[in-house]
Order: C-alpha cells, then sequence, then structure tokens
C-alpha cells in the first residue's frame, strides 16, 4: 500500500505539469508566467522527491526493512522522476518549441513525446541528451534540476549500499543456522 500511495502523489506531481501546459494552452498567461510557473513546480517537485526519497532511507534503516526492498522504491521513484522531467520537458517544447533544438521536423506527436521521455532518460542516467539540445534558460534550468535530482538520488541509493551487504549476511547467517 505505502509503494501505490506513493505512485498516487507522484502521479499528482507529474499532472502539475500537465497543468501548466493545459493553462498556457488555453492562453490563461502569458508564456513567460507559465515558464516561471513551469520552474517553480520543477524546483519544489526536486524537493519533494528527494524528501520521500530520505524519508524511506530513515524508514528502511529504522524498521529495518530489507534493502531490496528500498531498491524497488528507488527504481519506481526514479522512474517517476524520469516520466516527471520528460512530461515537463515536452510541456515547454509545446508552450515554446524554439527551447530545444534537434527534433526532425517531420515526427509525429508520439515520436516527440516518446524523444522527450528518452531524452530525460539519458539526462537522468547521465549517459548524454543525444541530439536534442536545450537552448533556451528554461529548458537548461529544467535539465539542471533533473541532473541535481539524480545526483542526489544516486548518493541516496549507495549511502545505503552498506544495507544491502549487511542484510545478504543476515540472511546467508539464518539459512546456515
Amino acid at each position: 500500500m505505502d509503494l501505490l500511495s506513493t505512485i498516487i502523489k507522484y502521479l499528482v506531481v507529474i499532472a502539475l505539469g500537465f497543468g501548466v501546459f493545459y493553462f498556457d494552452d488555453l492562453e490563461f498567461f502569458d508564456t513567460v508566467f507559465s515558464k516561471i510557473v513551469l520552474l517553480t513546480i520543477c524546483f519544489g517537485k526536486c524537493f519533494y522527491f528527494i524528501y520521500e526519497s530520505y524519508k524511506k532511507i530513515l524508514e528502511t534503516n529504522d524498521k529495518n526493512i530489507p534493502y531490496h526492498n528500498f531498491l524497488i522504491f528507488m527504481a519506481v521513484n526514479v522512474s517517476l522522476m524520469v516520466i516527471s522531467f520528460g512530461v515537463d520537458n515536452y510541456c515547454l517544447y509545446k508552450m515554446e518549441p524554439a527551447s530545444y533544438s534537434g527534433l526532425n521536423g517531420n515526427y509525429n506527436e508520439f515520436h516527440v513525446i516518446f524523444e522527450f521521455f528518452y531524452y530525460s532518460l539519458l539526462g537522468f542516467t547521465n549517459f548524454g541528451f543525444g541530439v536534442l539540445v536545450p537552448e533556451s534558460l528554461t529548458a537548461k534550468s529544467l535539465v539542471m534540476f533533473e541532473i541535481i535530482l539524480s545526483f542526489v538520488s544516486i548518493i541516496f541509493i549507495l549511502s545505503d549500499f552498506i544495507s544491502l551487504k549487511e542484510s545478504i549476511s543476515k540472511r546467508k547467517n539464518v539459512k546456515n543456522v
């Protein structure tokens, strides 16, 4: 149930990016205001993801939860982060296409969406960005937020690696007794 509630909370956070795009599409606000709102949401989202991850580390240690359960949580967490930033980058592109270069003009909408999720995954895993290049200050800021979040998430996972080793040792000792 804890994992399901976490996923629901994160989906609400992801929906905020679509909300900004929707309001910008209705032209209630100036594009500059929409971009500021999008960046503010991304900034808040970064703190939210970091807070939830840190809370899970504390829970894992306090309740002696097996490390593999923590890794499952972090895998879901990272997946939702990648999806979230893919949505944000796509929404920014729809608001201001000049924010990114490298997209083929012949791509259909599905392919464009796929490119932004692919771009987000490459950025989060620090493998590089392929042919998509952020051009605007807003797009570069989104990339910076994602890279910082990626770095902190990797630190969280690695910092609790000792728990994995201890967990495996305890399991082996129980089986040998």
